[in-house]
């Protein structure tokens, strides 16, 4: 996903689990890939190697993936599924992108430790875009975006919003929360030019400056007016490096609608 013409991903890969898709990632992925001549490939791993463990772990993967199948093929997407069995879900994940070669991942994000450890390690070691989404409603439905800005947004970031903005006619806001590291005059001056940057991909973003002591809290304000809030991972963004973790977990726990990680391939996570 690199020339400006591009409307979307070439290769998805999705991770499913073996129960229904909480996070609405195959939702997500029909708004994310290129329409034209994109193609969603999901995965199920399993690392019970047990012959009866390993039997039902393939039984229920499988439906998952036909599922999720059978959805994107409904809305004339092109896509497929793979069963994998590796020593552990990162790493059957990892090959799976490798062998797609994949530009990018879409996993859900919880609350469960196991996920979230999960979730950390896939950021830093992927190779591709990774997309983590917790989802509070329908993707598809989504009518407004709010992305928090302390720098300049990458190009990479930009596609994406664009993106979603336009197969899901939502409009974009950009936020700065002032007060912590930034002045009001320097958040003024970030939002003009973040939204100046996004209209040169077709899309016009408006922009909120609010002052806060807790960026956190006033985040979780804001997103009451949102269907989605879009964060970074990146040392630039305002949590610097305490990105992972418990701030998650916080970041996730105040806003008040769904949210979505976006690390662009060759974006280096802060370390935890």
């Amino acid at each position: 996903m690199s020339a400006r013409n591009e409307i979307g991903y070439e290769r998805v890969l999705v991770p499913v689990g073996d129960k229904s898709d909480p996070n609405m990632l195959t939702e997500l992925s029909s708004i994310l890939v290129d329409p034209r001549r994109g193609a969603v490939r999901f995965t199920h791993v399993t690392t019970d190697r047990s012959f009866v463990g390993s039997q039902e772990n393939w039984r229920t993967g499988s439906d998952s993936v036909a599922e999720s199948q059978h959805t994107l093929r409904e809305e004339g997407i092109e896509s497929t599924g793979t069963i994998r069995t590796a020593s552990t879900a990162l790493d059957g994940i990892l090959e799976e992108a490798e062998e797609y070669e994949a530009d990018a991942i879409l996993i859900g994000w919880t609350d469960k430790d196991s996920v979230s450890s999960l979730v950390d390690k896939l950021l830093r070691k992927a190779s591709c875009d990774v997309i983590v989404f917790s989802a509070n409603r329908d993707p598809i439905d989504t009518d407004s975006i709010l992305v928090p800005v302390v720098v300049q947004p990458d190009e990479n970031r930009l596609q994406m919003l664009a993106i979603m903005s336009q197969r899901t006619d939502a409009s974009i806001t950009f936020a700065y929360v002032a007060g912590g590291e930034g002045t009001e005059e320097e958040g003024r001056a970030l939002l003009d030019e973040s939204a100046e940057r996004l209209a040169e991909y077709g899309v016009q973003a408006e922009t909120e400056l609010k002052s806060a002591s807790n960026a956190i809290d006033a985040l979780g304000e804001l997103s009451a007016d949102h269907d989605v809030m879009v964060i970074g991972t990146s040392r630039g963004w305002w949590l610097r490096k305490s990105l992972f973790g418990r701030k998650t977990d916080k970041i996730a726990s105040a806003a008040q609608c769904s949210i979505l990680m976006h690390k662009w391939q060759g974006e280096v996570p802060p370390e935890s």
